[in-house]
């Protein structure tokens, strides 16, 4: 996060893409906000009229309040210090953001929110790894990945996903929960479907040294197929 010269929020590339999926007008919950950025950004920029931004930690909260309170923000984004979704209240918040942690976690705070399986609520979700397991949990309880998107910070490359309850969504099959619905024409989204084939080339040779030649096959064979999506194959 960067200020400019006119003292507006300039967000990193993972948080911007968030920023994108955020619905104009409804109200985010920034879980794991640490120093409340994309809270502050997105009700700066107009695109909603308040947020609410939580932690599980103390310090960063603080943190948080006072980057709120230098922009005269605080009857708008209203914080709390609590784990995950434990105490966002379900009737007001409609976008619901988590970036920044691993995919298991993330996986875990949704999965304790039972609530969440309302169409109502948009979740936008940035794993920092294992984003195969989030989307295993996602296909698994309901929720469709609308849209993907694949973003480079830092030298490397993560993907957001968009997601909503739809329990009649299609069906999925294991290839899904590694190329989710990236857009192998995007470069950085090509770019993560390699990645991902290293990932699973790796796994077939620990299948091969416990001389479990049926799981090597099946990792070559979904690796394969990531490196030809990669090519738009």
């Amino acid at each position: 996060m960067e200020q400019n010269s006119e003292n507006r929020f300039e967000l990193g590339a993972r948080l911007a893409v968030c920023a994108g999926f955020v619905r104009k007008g409804k109200i985010p919950a920034d879980i794991g906000t640490d120093h409340a950025f994309l809270p502050i950004y997105l009700v700066t920029e107009g695109i909603v009229p308040a947020a609410y931004a939580s932690d599980i930690n103390e310090d960063p909260i603080r943190s948080a309040r006072s980057h709120i309170a230098r922009y005269g923000l605080d009857d708008k984004i209203i914080t709390f210090t609590c784990d995950g979704l434990a105490d966002i209240p379900p009737d007001k918040a409609d976008d619901i953001i988590i970036a920044g942690m691993g995919g298991d976690n993330i996986a875990a705070i949704l999965g304790r929110a039972d609530w969440l399986k309302n169409s109502r609520y948009r979740l936008i979700l940035q794993p920092m790894s294992r984003a195969s397991r989030l989307r295993e949990f996602l296909y698994g309880n309901g929720f469709e990945i609308r849209e993907e998107k694949a973003v480079c910070e830092a030298n490397r490359v993560y993907t957001v996903i968009c997601a909503e309850y739809c329990p009649d969504a299609p069906s999925y099959e294991e290839y899904d929960l590694y190329a989710g619905r990236l857009d192998a024409s995007d470069p950085n989204a090509a770019a993560l479907l390699r990645k991902q084939a290293g990932i699973l080339l790796s796994v077939a040779e620990g299948c091969a040294a416990k001389k479990d030649y049926a799981g090597q096959a099946h990792y070559i064979q979904l690796a394969e197929r990531l490196i030809a999506g990669s090519k738009g194959e």
